[in-house]
């Protein structure tokens, strides 16, 4: 389904096809959200170059919102804007109940994890990185 980036540019989940990717809910006006900031900044230079794909999902009202948290944390990767905040489609197909919420895509698509534990998130992105890298060398 196609929705807009926060800058109004349009993004496809199937861009991401073949890539292990971890979509992270998050907004500015929540705390432990922008406290993973800078660990998700570190994944994502950590990543560089890997088949990997960091994508947020803001759950901000406000648009401007959203784009001064990703200005003031220097967030580089894309993140869809959800229109109606926490309410929008996006976190609403996603179930998500409580923010942030991070889920960990195979490059098939299907959802290895869910959690908010950063430490975690990057175990399990490093394992399904290195099972799927096996699966094509083989």
């Amino acid at each position: 389904r196609t929705q807009k980036r926060r800058d109004g540019k349009k993004l496809k989940a199937s861009d991401y096809r073949g890539k292990v990717v971890m979509l992270s809910f998050w907004a500015s006006w929540c705390g432990p959200c922008m406290r993973m900031v800078p660990a998700e900044v570190k994944l994502a230079e950590r990543m560089e170059g890997k088949p990997f794909a960091l994508v947020g999902v803001n759950g901000d009202c406000i648009r401007a919102d959203a784009k001064r948290a990703v200005e003031k944390e220097k967030i580089t990767w894309p993140s869809f804007w959800s229109i109606k905040g926490p309410d929008g489609p996006i976190p609403t197909a996603w179930n998500v109940q409580g923010w942030p919420t991070i889920y960990v895509l195979d490059p098939n698509g299907v959802i290895r994890f869910k959690g908010e534990d950063i430490d975690l998130l990057n175990q399990k992105i490093d394992r399904i990185l290195s099972q799927f890298a096996d699966k094509t060398h083989t």
